[in-house]
């Protein structure tokens, strides 16, 4: 599998900066945009960028107006300012708008370094953690269409293919929320030196709104099954209940 290669905007106007610093960072592994101006970042700049790395003094962020649409724009993006100019106001304004780091020129190369790759571990985080939360959200919206056709009135008729194809869907939904929950623990881990313990239940990590709804869409399921058993008497409606309920069990332990 080919890695995916981290996107970076680099927006300064000291051209020197510019050049060398987006020198390094390349070879280090990163693909660097590079701007030399607010207009030229704000068009550059899109949803593919893991992070920003800008100078603040420099045309069209006199009055950090150019700062501000980014972090309209993005309110998730991290973005690491660095000045030769420091102030008061500016560092306000970085921490107002949360900004990950603020350097002082001449960075050093290592700081500077260090500053990117926690920028992008951030921004890795908060990509999945964003997976996440879609992810359950679909997981809900299929459940509640699975509980909707089970309580219909009247014979369901193709019992074994509905049992295929929900339980085909809670394999796909748990494989793909154990793989998010694995980066994330990852992405955490290194974020504290591997040192802290992270839960990996994605659901509770994020505070997923529609846990509750989740879960209850899994119980009324149970509940449907259990009463319907009688009358399609279907092996793989059986195996889809004790599956469902082994799920609700295992997530009862978690709590």
């Amino acid at each position: 599998m080919t890695r995916e290669v981290t996107r970076i905007l680099l927006v300064d106007d000291e051209e020197t900066f510019r050049k060398s610093t987006a020198t390094l960072l390349e070879q280090e592994g990163y693909r660097c945009d590079c701007a030399q101006d607010a207009e030229e970042a704000s068009r550059l700049l899109t949803s593919q960028h893991q992070m920003m790395l800008s100078d603040i003094r420099m045309p069209g962020n006199m009055q950090f107006e150019f700062l501000r649409e980014v972090r309209a724009r993005f309110p998730l993006l991290p973005v690491v300012l660095v000045t030769g100019y420091p102030s008061v106001h500016t560092a306000i304004d970085a921490l107002r708008l949360s900004f990950t780091d603020y350097l002082l020129k001449p960075v050093d190369w290592l700081e500077l370094l260090r500053a990117v790759s926690q920028a992008v571990e951030k921004s890795r985080y908060l990509r999945m953690t964003e997976e996440a939360h879609e992810e359950t959200d679909r997981m809900a919206t299929s459940l509640d269409r699975v509980r909707e056709i089970l309580t219909r009135s009247g014979p369901m008729g193709h019992g074994a293919t509905l049992a295929w194809s929900m339980e085909d869907f809670l394999a796909q939904s748990v494989d793909r929320m154990a793989l998010l929950a694995a980066g994330i623990r990852s992405v955490m881990a290194k974020q504290s030196g591997g040192q802290v313990e992270v839960p990996t239940d994605v659901c509770r990590l994020v505070q997923c709104p529609r846990i509750s709804s989740y879960q209850e869409a899994l119980e009324s399921t149970v509940e449907v099954l259990e009463k319907t058993k009688v009358a399609f008497r279907s092996k793989d409606l059986g195996l889809l209940r004790r599956k469902i309920e082994q799920l609700l069990n295992e997530d009862g332990r978690g709590t």
